[in-house]
C-alpha cells in the first residue's frame, strides 16, 4: 500500500508541468487579448497603424508659374525687311568705302607722298564734298589739316592712294582746315582756366634780430 501511495505521488509530480505549461500555451495562443498593449505573442511585431499615417511618395502641390503666358495669347510676329530697292547687298566692284579712303596716302604727279587722308566730307544730300588731308608733321604729330575738293583728288582705290595736283609745299601754304565745333569754341571765346601759381615754400632761415 505504502508503495503505491509513493508511486502516485511521483507519477502526480512528473505529470504537473507539462501540463502547466499546456495550459499556458493554449492561453497564448488562444486569447491574444490578454497581451498588454503593444505586446505580441512570441516576440512578433505589431503591424503599424495605417489609418493615420501619411501617404508615402505623394506629390506636392504645385504652384501656379508666374509670369506665365496666356494660352490665348498671338505669338508675336515677324518683322518685316526694308524693301530691295533700298538695301546694298554687297560692294560693287568700282564702290570705294570711307574707311579705305580715310588714311590712304597722297601723293602729287612726281610719286612723293604730301600727306595722308585725315576725313571725308558730305555736302547736306549726302553726296561727297571732299577730303581733308593731313601734310607734314611727324607720325601724324603736328600734320596741318588742308581741305580739298573732291574734283580736285585722284582716288585710285586698285593701288590704295590718292593723287592731287600739287606739290606738299603749295599744301603747306593753303589754309588750315577748321571744322564747325572748332569755329563756334573760337566764336565763344573759350578759354581754358589757368593753372593756380604754386605757393613758395617757407624759409627755414631764422629771422634777423
Amino acid at each position: 500500500m505504502k508503495r503505491f501511495l509513493i508511486t502516485t505521488a511521483f507519477v502526480a509530480a512528473t505529470a504537473l508541468p507539462t501540463g502547466a505549461a499546456f495550459a499556458q500555451s493554449s492561453t497564448d495562443t488562444t486569447n491574444p487579448q490578454a497581451l498588454s498593449p503593444g505586446v505580441t505573442s512570441r516576440g512578433a511585431t505589431p503591424a503599424p497603424d495605417q489609418s493615420q499615417a501619411p501617404a508615402a511618395n505623394a506629390p506636392a502641390p504645385t504652384a501656379p508659374a508666374e509670369n506665365a503666358p496666356a494660352g490665348n495669347e498671338p505669338a508675336a510676329t515677324a518683322a518685316n525687311p526694308p524693301p530691295s530697292d533700298a538695301i546694298i547687298a554687297s560692294e560693287g566692284s568700282g564702290d570705294i568705302r570711307a574707311d579705305k579712303i580715310i588714311g590712304m596716302k597722297v601723293y602729287n604727279p612726281d610719286g612723293s607722298e604730301v600727306g595722308k587722308v585725315k576725313d571725308v566730307l558730305f555736302d547736306p544730300n549726302g553726296n561727297v564734298k571732299g577730303v581733308v588731308v593731313n601734310v607734314g608733321g611727324v607720325l601724324g604729330i603736328g600734320a596741318k589739316p588742308v581741305g580739298l575738293q573732291w574734283k580736285e583728288v585722284d582716288v585710285q582705290s586698285s593701288n590704295g592712294a590718292m593723287k592731287v595736283n600739287y606739290t606738299k609745299e603749295q599744301l603747306e601754304a593753303a589754309p588750315r582746315f577748321e571744322t564747325q565745333d572748332a569755329a563756334q569754341q573760337g566764336a565763344t571765346g573759350t578759354v581754358q582756366p589757368a593753372q593756380p601759381a604754386t605757393p613758395a615754400a617757407p624759409s627755414s632761415a631764422p629771422a634777423q634780430q
